[in-house]
């Protein structure tokens, strides 16, 4: 199993310990297991959609902000690999979040765009993330590249994946351009100080 194909039944152990998510209070050390539930909405875009034959002027930018307006977020974005363990590296504090620098540019014609980040941090508080449990269809996410290019999504999905069921193509390089925003989500484990889920949220370029 390549690399690759790792990273997404690793991915997000490093999440940190429950503390507020979407206006409601998780409960940590030896009380009521939390949650971070999110409801499935939309059409996912298929990775193995093939992309626009027509050709862009525009190949892409390195990332440096994420905003979603409607939530009045808006967060920092670094370049992150992998560890050695090959999960993929969440940057902290949990209101920057993570680009996954093999994967796609801001704004390319063709691959997936992966920013990753805590929902939350016991000493650190609310991920910049946090909100994707509530996200709705329709709402933007803006990324702004590292030389000042615009790129607007639109929300078109939201899902909820086991750890370690994450879809292989999350991480897809090639395929019809689209924003996966990812954090952690369902029943926090105590005992690891991990959640058991990932949240996804898939989004379009806005033509």
């Amino acid at each position: 199993m390549s690399p690759r194909r790792r990273w997404p039944a690793a991915f997000l152990a490093l999440c940190g310990a429950a503390l507020l998510v979407t206006g409601v209070v998780l409960f940590v050390d030896g009380q009521a297991a939390p949650r971070v539930e999110a409801t499935s909405v939309g059409d996912v875009p298929l990775a193995t959609t093939s992309a626009s034959a027509a050709p862009r002027a525009f190949v892409g930018e390195v990332p440096a902000r994420l905003d979603l307006p409607g939530r009045a977020v808006t967060a920092p974005v670094v370049p992150v690999g992998t560890g050695p363990d090959g999960a993929l590296v969440i940057p902290d504090p949990p209101q920057t979040v993570g680009w996954w620098a093999p994967g796609a540019l801001a704004g390319s014609g063709s691959g997936t765009v992966v920013v990753a980040g805590h929902v939350d941090s016991r000493l650190e508080g609310i991920g910049a993330l946090a909100v994707l449990p509530v996200l709705t269809v329709g709402e933007e996410a803006v990324l702004t590249g590292e030389r000042g290019a615009v790129l607007r999504y639109r929300v078109v999905a939201r899902r909820e994946f086991v750890k370690a069921a994450l879809p292989p193509d999350t991480f897809d390089r090639t395929g019809a351009p689209r924003l996966v925003l990812i954090t952690c989500g369902g029943r926090f484990d105590s005992r690891i100080r991990s959640y058991e889920d990932n949240i996804v949220v898939y989004a379009e370029p806005v033509p």
